[in-house]
């Protein structure tokens, strides 16, 4: 891999074409005034505190591994950590629009993502159906933890429970959303059409086309995302599957 790679930004990110057919390149223009009127106060509001989440989220892990310890409380965490902190509203912009039929599948930097996703699903699902979700989700045992002493509404302990499962993943605990056994390059929660993300650069590539063609084929609604890298466009896996889009 190079040791320098010197991008200019204002060739970068200025407004042109890939030539083939027309494929627009950087054509969002759009001012904060005319994006005002696609959104209300509240939807501005709950977008922004998701980022904020996430970007606490990921601080908090940095925290963990760095001085081993958050605001006062100690934890030692010998496993991988990789961050996404400066990517939230990346995150939060790719899972804000998606249903709960839409799937993510990831890479080894998705905790952001997870929870972007997780928190698009709690925003559009209603009480008894996150309520339903969480109670069945390994017999209550993750529910059972956080709703103990809580009083409030679902929609705030669903984000607990979505907060608490990722995290205790991520530490490789039997209460997270994958038993402990995924971990931090490998969770996922199915009921808010989050997949399993992939410790290999690129390697959900044409996982996600498969996902994506199995709606296809099965007329199931919703669409498929792999959130992953510039660094995936040089592996094969992304290749192959969009050979197979194609």
């Amino acid at each position: 891999m190079p040791k320098v790679l010197t991008i200019d930004p204002s060739q970068v990110r200025k407004p042109g074409f890939v030539e083939f057919q027309p494929i627009p390149v950087n054509q969002y223009q759009k001012s904060v005034t005319e994006e005002k009127e696609h959104f209300t106060h509240e939807e501005f509001k709950a977008i922004y505190h998701d980022m904020v989440l996430i970007r606490e989220f990921e601080t908090m892990l940095n925290l963990v591994k760095t001085k081993g310890e958050y605001n006062g409380t100690p934890y030692n965490h010998p496993g991988p950590a990789h961050l996404s902190i400066g990517q939230e509203s990346a995150a939060v912009g790719m899972a804000w629009t998606l249903t709960v039929d839409d799937f993510i599948f990831g890479s080894h930097r998705s905790h952001g993502e997870i929870l972007a996703k997780g928190m698009s699903a709690i925003h559009k699902l209603d009480d008894e159906q996150l309520t339903r979700i969480m109670e069945n989700f390994f017999d209550g045992a993750i529910y059972d933890i956080v709703k103990k002493d809580f009083e409030g509404p679902v929609k705030e302990l669903a984000k607990r429970f979505l907060v608490y499962g990722t995290l205790a993943e991520i530490f490789a605990r039997k209460t997270g959303f994958n038993k402990g056994l995924g971990g931090s390059m490998h969770a996922f929660f199915t009921p808010f059409g989050v997949y399993p993300n992939n410790a290999i650069v690129g390697g959900s590539g044409d996982i996600a086309v498969g996902a994506a063609l199995y709606k296809k084929v099965n007329r199931k609604p919703g669409l498929v995302v792999a959130n992953i890298g510039d660094a995936a466009m040089a592996c094969g896996p992304v290749w192959e599957g969009i050979n197979f889009a194609a």
